[in-house]
């Protein structure tokens, strides 16, 4: 066996002290209802104007004839104070299922537990403290320990774990409400890439397993896709737009006649795997494709306040 660093030694310390730079005082989002349907409608009938209009108009079609739609995110998505908006569209009957990264999870169970997340990486980084944070790993090895008693994937686990500690945000927290709701949510992990890994308690043969258990339930949401279903990503710039991929290769491989879907992306820059995985590929199998580039905190609220608002009407 080759050496491998002794990670008992590492030294961590209280999130009480330590300088996040999100809170959720920032998050308390109150979404206007007022035109925001007939802005929309009244943009111009061209390019991303028509591409907005034809993306609300599917979604409000696959929410009415009771057709899958499927968000897929990276962490920043949480970071920005998104998760209210997710927890609004759950609610409202709008989200089939959610997928996510490590980190996206790790912001979700920071702002259920203490209302902040996303340290500062450059200060936290020079004192040997980033990603040392006692707090997150302790209720990180509490999901551990719900994968590995209650046998389910590592969303569902996630929001298990929040719902049962009663964490005092678990409202906003797209896991518990998931859970709550019976929502299927999914975790998809990469090796060394978050702050857990550092630790002594992370156990990566239950995380492996258990996010493996979660790219299953993932692929079975996107064979539902068939004749009407949409899936959108956001700001995922490689895991999801990878798994999305496998994903709906699998569904073609059991199923000749997946086809007839719609697909989003969207990022705030163009980049190779969303554009070709999301928008590129899926045409190939007759899904109808849209690309949008924007800051989060403005259009997933722009799209969601117009497809609320069509709802109502």
């Amino acid at each position: 066996m080759m050496k491998q660093i002794d990670l008992s030694r590492i030294k961590v310390r209280s999130i009480a002290g330590r300088h996040s730079k999100v809170h959720r005082s920032q998050f308390d989002v109150q979404l206007s209802s007022a035109g925001v349907s007939d802005f929309v409608d009244s943009l111009p009938n061209i390019l991303k104007g028509a591409d907005l209009k034809n993306l609300v108009a599917a979604i409000v079609k696959a929410r009415k004839t009771r057709k899958p739609i499927l968000w897929m995110f990276g962490a920043h998505v949480i970071k920005v104070g998104l998760a209210p908006v997710l927890c609004e569209m759950m609610h409202a009957g709008c989200v089939q299922m959610i997928s996510t990264n490590n980190a996206g999870l790790i912001h979700d169970l920071e702002l259920a537990f203490f209302g902040q997340t996303s340290e500062d990486v450059e200060s936290a980084l020079t004192e040997g403290e980033f990603g040392m944070t006692k707090e997150t790993v302790a209720h990180y090895g509490g999901i551990i320990d719900t994968v590995r008693r209650e046998k389910v994937g590592l969303g569902e686990a996630a929001g298990i774990y929040i719902n049962r500690k009663k964490a005092k945000n678990r409202k906003r927290s797209i896991f518990a409400v998931a859970q709550s709701l019976g929502i299927p949510a999914t975790v998809h992990v990469a090796i060394g890439t978050d702050i857990v890994n550092a630790h002594p308690t992370y156990d990566g043969a239950v995380i492996g397993a258990a996010s493996q258990d979660d790219f299953k339930i993932h692929c079975h949401n996107v064979t539902r896709l068939r004749n009407g279903g949409v899936a959108l990503n956001w700001g995922s710039a490689v895991i999801m737009p990878e798994i999305f991929l496998k994903a709906i290769a699998i569904a073609r491989n059991l199923d000749r006649k997946f086809t007839k879907f719609t697909v989003a992306n969207f990022d705030m820059i163009g980049l190779y795997r969303p554009r070709n995985n999301f928008v590129a590929r899926p045409r190939l199998l007759g899904a109808t494709t849209y690309d949008f580039a924007g800051h989060h905190e403005i259009m997933l609220p722009l799209l969601w306040a117009a497809v609320r608002e069509r709802l109502k009407s």
